[in-house]
């Protein structure tokens, strides 16, 4: 829970508001020291855009291998004109968030505010420019890869006149 609530960029006060229970109960559930009844985890979940059963761990599998085929993974098409995301793997219970992201010319991917966690970025194909924060901008081509804290204000840019593809991983995972 608090890692989901953290992707999210939400601080306890912010989910006790929207899911309609005290702080208080919110930090004893995220430390597991208290159980949630159906109701309030219909609440956390509609606090979320989630159903209930994305917060709930999948106890019935044993499988310790997790596949996803060749176009199986959904992929999200409202992040701006040029900007296409795959997510690879999307289980909010895991530690990492594997995403593949193209970049059409002249397009970029930005976050202004940063999210809770740290970023990997490796470029699968093209050129793109990476700027962390307030650092000068640095050019990633094919075979280049970068690594940062994502709480810091970050920007993925393609300013060459070919898609590039980018694999990045996030930890904690969050919604993209």
């Amino acid at each position: 829970m608090r890692a989901l609530r953290q992707a999210r960029g939400m601080t306890l006060q912010q989910l006790a508001e929207a899911s309609q229970c005290s702080r208080s109960f919110l930090s004893m559930l995220e430390r597991g020291q208290t159980d949630v009844s159906a109701t309030l985890l219909q609440r956390l979940a509609a606090a979320f855009h989630l159903s209930a059963a994305d917060l709930l761990p999948d106890e019935g599998r044993t499988d310790t291998l997790k596949i996803v085929r060749h176009g199986e993974a959904p992929r999200i098409v409202d992040l701006g004109p040029g900007v296409q995301v795959q997510v690879l793997f999307n289980d909010l219970l895991q530690k990492i968030q594997p995403v593949l992201l193209i970049l059409e010319p002249a397009s970029e991917q930005r976050n202004d505010t940063g999210h809770a966690g740290e970023e990997f970025v490796y470029v699968l194909e093209g050129e793109i420019q990476l700027t962390v924060h307030d650092s000068p901008t640095r050019t990633l081509r094919s075979g280049d890869s970068a690594y940062y804290p994502s709480a810091l204000p970050h920007c993925l840019a393609n300013a060459a006149r070919e898609s590039a593809r980018i694999l990045t991983m996030s930890t904690p995972p969050r919604i993209v």
